[in-house]
């Protein structure tokens, strides 16, 4: 992982309904002075699984280049046109869309744009930071003061392209980004970016995954508890990886599911009746029905797959009602009905 470029431009407003202040950079910031840890920290702000994935279009139609596309294309075809300037056009659109008289709570922050490498992609990328409040030392006398400084450890607002993808035109998901918890916030900044969002990715993606790990597991000959063991696995190291914060990768899936035929079960999972990439979007509410539910109590114990409920299994009015059954359960009531009736006396 290498940052190529980076630069910092401010884009502000002190109090809601003020005017918004630029202070736009001449020149590129030095990749030397961000140090590991702080090149770390830029990438990783986008690794997460919980991110919004997306493509460009104005208005929902993917064939219209919005102004963010546009100064990335000129940047790429121009020789004249540098990371510089793209970057300023960009802050200064970012600057316009902020001045709406609807946004006027809008405070702004600090436009972190960056390019950089990752698993043998360029991504460029750019984030809204925030000043917060912090105490530091001095370097000589070690005596305490108040500091303003960068937030980096969270993600407020922040998009990045996977340039790789987009200019190759290889897939419709190279755009992940956060927008933020409000309407008001979601909009102005998928509007700035000029992003599409994949509403259905997440849910296709999670379904997908799980239909794959059941086609494998048939394949491998395992009955339907063994299968759920595999649903389970994956179950437990997606939710593992979402509480650290990290990206779904779907050959760590498969490490993790099926550690003997991991290449046999990723030839399945990215073929083209599945079609998942190497990042996977998660939709927690699709997960959870990896998992079967289960319940036990007065002399019963009951577990069936979770995608059944609505469908063969219905809850209704505190009464659970099965439209089929196992046919080995079938034949054991029956057996009892028989022997019941056996011993009734004439």
């Amino acid at each position: 992982m290498a940052i190529i470029n980076v630069i910092l431009h401010e884009v502000t407003r002190d109090n809601d309904g003020d005017l918004v202040k630029t202070n736009l950079r001449g020149e590129a910031n030095s990749t030397e002075g961000l140090g590991v840890k702080l090149t770390e920290q830029l990438i990783e702000l986008f690794s997460q699984s919980t991110l919004n994935i997306g493509e460009f279009g104005v208005d929902g139609d993917t064939t219209l280049e919005p102004a963010f596309e546009q100064q990335l294309k000129k940047f790429y075809h121009s020789d004249e046109f540098s990371f510089v300037q793209m970057t300023q056009a960009m802050a200064m659109r970012f600057a316009e869309i902020i001045s709406d008289r609807k946004l006027q709570t809008v405070k702004g922050g600090i436009l972190a744009f960056y390019i950089y490498e990752y698993r043998k992609n360029l991504v460029f990328a750019v984030t809204v930071l925030n000043r917060i409040d912090g105490i530091n030392a001095n370097d000589d006398s070690l005596n305490l003061s108040p500091a303003n400084i960068i937030d980096l450890n969270r993600l407020h607002l922040g998009a990045a392209v996977n340039l790789t993808n987009w200019e190759g035109g290889l897939d419709s998901r190279y755009i992940k980004f956060k927008t933020g918890r409000s309407v008001e916030m979601r909009d102005y900044f998928e509007s700035f970016i000029g992003c599409q969002r994949d509403k259905q990715a997440a849910t296709r993606e999670t379904s997908s995954l799980k239909h794959a790990i059941k086609k494998h597991s048939s394949e491998l000959d395992l009955d339907s508890d063994e299968t759920q063991v595999k649903l389970d696995n994956a179950y437990n190291f997606i939710q593992g990886q979402q509480k650290d914060g990290k990206e779904v990768l779907l050959s760590h899936i498969a490490n993790a599911v099926f550690p003997d035929s991991a290449t046999d079960f990723l030839s399945i999972a990215r073929n083209d009746e599945y079609q998942l990439s190497e990042n996977i979007a998660i939709s927690t509410a699709e997960l959870k029905r990896y998992v079967r539910l289960t319940g036990r109590g007065k002399g019963m114990s009951i577990s069936f797959d979770n995608e059944l409920l609505g469908k063969t299994i219905n809850y209704h009015n505190g009464k659970l009602i099965f439209d089929e059954i196992p046919e080995s359960l079938k034949q054991s009531i029956l057996d009892i009905q028989n022997q019941n009736a056996g011993n009734v006396p004439v």
